[in-house]
């Protein structure tokens, strides 16, 4: 079910990339993304100097799918883990030449998802927000 529902997502992050894209290239839009950085990211508009991000967010990546077809019983998707094991290390050099925006959205979209991803396998965490009903019978 997890695995639907990640699907759905995809809309949702081009979206949201093609709007971090016009914010960067167009300084009309939202001046501030060149002087409203973060740390030692101070413009938001270039790529991360110290290339961190990109290395953070590709960890992330790599740990979401890990966790994503650890529980998998099937013998497809066990194999097609391990070749998407290698996306997230050939991105990080791609992703070091994006804007720094970027490699903020997803860094936070990749943490939030494998947070919530494992907050979701826990047994403790479904019961306290009622969820054994819901996923009872599904393999997260």
């Amino acid at each position: 079910m997890l695995n639907i529902l990640n699907m759905f997502q995809l809309p949702f992050h081009l979206v949201y990339i093609a709007r971090i894209n016009n914010l960067s290239y167009d300084f009309t839009i939202c001046p501030s993304m060149m002087t409203d950085g973060y740390l030692w990211f101070t413009d938001l508009t270039q790529p991360d100097p110290t290339g961190i991000l990109p290395i953070i967010g590709g960890v992330f990546s790599l740990l979401n799918i890990l966790s994503s077809n650890a529980t998998s019983a099937n013998q497809t998707a066990r194999k097609m883990s391990k070749l998407m094991r290698i996306f997230p290390l050939i991105s990080v050099p791609i992703w070091m030449t994006f804007p720094a925006a970027f490699n903020l959205y997803w860094l936070v979209t990749s943490g939030v998802q494998l947070i919530l991803t494992n907050m979701l396998r826990s047994q403790t965490a479904r019961k306290y927000f009622g969820l054994n009903d819901f996923l009872d019978g599904s393999k997260l």
